[in-house]
Parts: structure tokens; sequence; C-alpha cells
């Protein structure tokens, strides 16, 4: 009986279908992971909204007179680099200086939303080894990435129809307010293929967040170098995926030409994502990891240094991002405190009063970074990182308390660096050299109530892990209620509620000790809660 084999050295060539056998499947297997975060991101982007256009139009500038003078401060060139450019000269709305001041947020938000999207359904079932499981069956090598991508096109497109249908109820034409949700699509596809190349070249998922997140950085930064060159953005602002978005000149000659710069690129990114992951193994990566010493310093040995080394480079970029963000905001210190906008009108000086308001800003970024570093106990716990350690003379108090004081000093340390950018800045900007150390010292007493945004899923990591996601419900209504609360008329006792409405706002605000203090009793006990439940509890 004779066989018919392929000649040696060659192999059959699988088909484009074999690479994609399953992606239905795994379509709807993530869109059930998803059904919780994905939701979530698009409500909490529409909300926005509305919601930024009601400071616009009724906190910040509510007259013409107050528009005018906020949108010839946006013509700026610090404000340019933030948000710009600005299109057009014809009298100002609140819909087009809702546009000019919080475009840019809202862009960034979808490639967000997109960069932890595609890192979550592709290198981290990598990681944790369930892509392995998952391609023993009948599931292509492709299967996982396109599925990935289809789930981001899902989500991309609610998005635009969400945000389009909130422009709409803010008073935004049909067709500008679909094209104001056109532009937030393209740029999360953008960064959606953006992500889709990088998760082929690193093997661990905060690595591919990491390389993604310093592109949009990147952006962002390009971005504003083009519009210091122009009001309407110069020949450097075509070199960003977010000008692209922001050159369909929503409200201001609406074209829809740029979108398809955005997509062009995005079918590229594609292309050579598909053909980077067909040169790779499952789990690897283009670049690999280095080899470890074979030895450890004897200094490494304790839980509290493991812990400094795990989030030392974490630290370090916050740290950095947070010194030039406090650089750039402070250097508005001078122009603001010329200014009359109605959310400055507290019968106080205007500088002062920026000031204060970005001091508080830099807590809200620092509790951000407070949640994250909680949120990576629970990570290594499910990815089976935490077993290891605690297998040896480890113990889950000495794991648990070492990481929560690297993550407390962490939070020190950002408020420092924003504190000490800020008051560069102003002291520049405004030639008062003693802004420098006042703003630092405000910042830092800021510094509590953190602590407690630190130790809500401390509490909640310890007592009941899988409710995690309740820390972050906590900060967000906490943040809303302190920002707007104010200005839509909050009884005060409802207002009570929130973690960041006990302390004053620095500069402006003299200290309260017995706040500080009650909030740093309460940081501690939430955080002997948590060390309670984790002593008491299975590990995952």
């Amino acid at each position: 009986m004779t066989t018919l084999a392929p000649a040696h050295g060659r192999t059959a060539a699988p088909t484009a279908g074999g690479h994609l056998t399953g992606t239905a499947a795994m379509v709807r297997l993530a869109l059930r992971r998803d059904r919780i975060k994905l939701p979530v991101w698009l409500i909490a982007i529409t909300v926005m909204v509305p919601r930024f256009y009601y400071a616009a139009a009724t906190i910040v500038a509510p007259t013409p007179e107050t528009r005018a003078e906020a949108a010839q401060l946006i013509r700026t060139s610090f404000m340019r680099v933030l948000a710009g450019p600005v299109f057009g000269e014809r009298a100002v709305t609140s819909q087009s200086y809702f546009l000019a001041a919080y475009w840019v947020e809202f862009l960034l938000a979808a490639a967000l939303m997109n960069i932890l999207l595609i890192t979550r359904h592709t290198r981290a079932e990598e990681q944790t080894g369930r892509a392995e499981l998952i391609r023993a069956a009948v599931v292509g090598r492709h299967a996982q990435l396109t599925a990935a991508l289809i789930v981001s096109g899902i989500g991309n497109a609610a998005l635009a129809v969400l945000t389009a249908a909130a422009a709409i109820s803010i008073g935004f034409p049909a067709g500008s307010a679909l094209l104001f949700g056109a532009s937030l699509a393209a740029s999360g596809l953008v960064f959606a293929a953006i992500t889709a190349v990088t998760v082929q070249i690193t093997e661990q998922p905060r690595g591919a967040t990491g390389m993604a997140g310093a592109v949009l950085f990147t952006a962002w930064i390009v971005r504003g170098a083009g519009a210091l060159q122009s009001q309407e953005g110069g020949p450097v602002f075509w070199l960003s995926p977010i000008g692209w978005s922001q050159q369909t000149r929503v409200l201001a000659g609406d074209r829809w030409w740029p979108l398809g710069v955005s997509v062009l690129l995005a079918g590229l990114l594609i292309a050579g994502a598909y053909r980077l992951a067909g040169r790779r193994d499952l789990g690897a990566a283009l670049i690999a990891a280095r080899p470890g010493r074979a030895a450890a310093p004897s200094w490494l040995r304790s839980p509290f240094t493991l812990a400094w080394r795990l989030q030392q480079p974490a630290i370090g970029w916050w740290a950095a991002a947070f010194l030039a963000a406090g650089l750039a905001l402070g250097g508005l210190t001078g122009g603001m405190a010329t200014t009359d906008l109605a959310v400055f009108s507290a019968g106080a000086d205007t500088g002062r009063a920026w000031i204060s308001l970005m001091v508080f800003s830099g807590s809200l970024y620092t509790g951000v970074f407070a949640l994250l570093s909680v949120v990576r106990l629970r990570t290594e716990e499910v990815r089976g990182l935490a077993g290891p350690v605690l297998a040896g003379p480890t113990g889950r108090s000495a794991w648990f308390a070492s990481s929560l004081t690297v993550s407390a000093l962490g939070t020190v340390v950002l408020l420092a660096a924003y504190g000490a950018g800020l008051g560069a800045g102003a002291a520049v900007s405004t030639g008062e050299p003693a802004l420098a150390a006042e703003i630092i010292t405000a910042s830092l007493l800021r510094l509590p109530e953190v602590l407690v945004l630190l130790a809500i899923p401390a509490a909640l990591f310890g007592l009941a892990p899988r409710a995690m996601a309740a820390a972050w419900v906590v900060f967000l209504y906490s943040a809303l209620v302190q920002v707007f609360g104010p200005y839509a008329g909050v009884p005060e006792w409802l207002a009570n509620t929130s973690v960041l409405s006990h302390l004053p706002w620095h500069p402006l605000g003299t200290f309260t000790p017995v706040a500080t203090v009650v909030l740093t009793v309460l940081a501690a006990l939430l955080t002997l809660l948590g060390l309670y439940g984790l002593r008491r509890r299975d590990l995952a």
C-alpha cells in the first residue's frame, strides 16, 4: 500500500480559514468576559460629555463674555499644548468651547480603553496560560487576535454612537455629533492596532501596555508641538494620530476625510501585527526576556525589597510623568492670574485658585496610581505569581504589608514630584520663587486622602477580592461629588460622604489637623481589615 507524504523540508501552508478557525467562538467569549468592563468604559466616557459640557457652560464660562475670555486663554501657547488647537474665528459657543477645552481628554480615554482591551484579550491570556488551553482545541493561530480586534471594533462603534447621541443632547448638529463620535472611534481604532503590534514584541502584558502607552504619550506631545506652530495646527500636528481626529474640525467646517488616514494606518498596523504573530511561538515574543542573574544579592531577600523591585519601574515612570505634567500646568499660573473666569470667582487670587485646583487634580491622579498598585496584588494572586512567594518563609502579613508600604511611599514620591513640577512652573511664570516650596507642601498635605484611596481596595482585597472594582466606584463617586457637587446643589451631608471632601484645597485653604488625623486613622483601620481578611481566606 502506497502513502503520499509531503517532500522533506517542506510543509503544507495553512489556509487563512485555518488560522481563523474558532474566531466567532472567541468573540463570544471575549464579549462575555467584558460584559462589565467594556460597558463601564463606554458609559463613563459617554456620561462625561454632558458633564464636561455642564462644567463649560455653567461653571467655567457661562456668559458670552467669559466664553470669549476662556477661548482667548485657550489660544495661548501653553493651553494649545494641553488641549488645542482652536479652529475658526467665529463667536465662541458653549459647544465650541467644550470641544476646544475637552476634546483631547475624550480622544485619550478612547485610546486607553482600546490599549487595555487588546492587551487583556491577547498577551495577558498568553501569560496566564489560558491561551495555551484554548489553542489545544480547534482554534486557529490568529483567532484570538482577530477576536480581540473585532471586540475592539464593536466597542469603538458603540462609543461613536453613544457619544454622538450625547453630543446631540448638548446642542450639537446631528452631522457634527456623528463626526465627533467617529473621531473618538478612529483614535481608539488606531491605538487598538498599535497595541496589536506591541503585544507581539514583549512577553509581559505590562510591557505591551507600557509601549502602547508610550506611543500614546508621544502622540499627545507631537500634537502639542504641532499646536504650538499654528493656532489651527502646523505641519507637525499631522504626525499625530490624535491630531488627525482633531483635524476633522467638528463645528468649524466638518470634514470626514482625516479619519481615512486613521483607518489606513490602523489597517497597515493590523497587517503588520498578523505578520509578526506568525513569526513567533505561543507565549514567546519578538524580543526575548533578558535572563536574570544566577544569584540575587542578600538585600533582595526581604519581602519589602521584593515589593520595591517590582514597583520601582512604575513609580519612576509615574513620577517622571507627574513632574512633566506639573511643569506644564504650573506654567499656566501667570496667565490664569489675569483671568476673570467664573470658576475662579471665589473672591481670592485667581492664580492661587488655579494652583489649588491643580494640586487637587494631582491628588486625583495619585489616587489612580494607588488603586492600580493594589489591583496588582490581586493580579499576582490570580495569575499564580504570589503562590511561590508565599510557599517560602514569607508570610501573608509580610507580603501584604510590604507591598502596601511601598505603594504608600510611591504616593509620597508622586505627590512630591507633581508638587515640585507645579511649583517650579508656577514660580517661573509668576516670578515668585517662594511659590515652589509652598506648592510642594500643599501637594503633600493631600496625602491622607490618597492613603484612604489606597486602603479601600486593600480592605476589599482581603475581605472581598471579587468586589475590588467597588474601589473604583468609590473613587469616581468621590471625585464627581467634590468637583461638581458645589455647582449641582449637592447637600452638605451627601458631599461629606466623599473621601475627597474633607481636606481644604491648599494653598488657598488652611491646615485642618482633625481631618488629617481622622483620614490617616481611617486608612490604617481599613488596611488592618484587609490584612485580617487576607489571613482568614483562601488564595485564588
